[in-house]
């Protein structure tokens, strides 16, 4: 399920991914997640990317976990990327750049602000060698704090 979501967030950013859809479904139906669409999706082949497009709105909507609007998109990567600067997955200072990045797009002035927690924090990672593991810890203490904040 976690592909789909995967597929749904791109869409929603506009991303190409018509020709992955079918072998999305595919995997996921042989993983136990079934929907009439997703069967259907399924059965395409990759020339038919409108109709894969439409198939996968219908099946995420079936599943229960709807293609977001872009907002919920870039809400969504950012999470991602909080709970992988946690989890110790990937460079910090790239994860909190797309927190930063992503929250760019919003109007609200609170994301916005948390966007720029995580700037902050990244110009810190390349202050001083010294203060890295600080800033790193700082960097897990804020994304804690923003996943509790905005939880899914």
């Amino acid at each position: 399920m976690e592909r789909l979501r995967d597929l749904a967030v791109r869409l929603a950013m506009d991303e190409p991914v018509g020709d992955d859809l079918a072998m999305a479904a595919a995997h996921a139906l042989t993983r136990g997640v079934d929907s009439p669409s997703l069967r259907e999706l399924a059965g395409l082949s990759k020339g038919q990317s409108r109709e894969a497009v439409d198939l996968f709105r219908q099946a995420m909507e079936e599943l229960g976990s709807p293609v977001p609007d872009e907002s919920g998109a870039r809400l969504h990567l950012m999470r991602a990327a909080a709970a992988s600067i946690i989890d110790g997955e990937g460079d910090p200072e790239d994860l909190a750049h797309e927190i930063y990045w992503q929250s760019a797009y919003f109007p609200s002035e609170e994301l916005r602000e948390v966007g720029y927690r995580f700037l902050h924090l990244y110009a810190d990672c390349g202050a001083a060698p010294d203060q890295t593991e600080e800033a790193v810890a700082a960097m897990k203490e804020a994304a804690r704090s923003f996943l509790h904040d905005h939880a899914a």
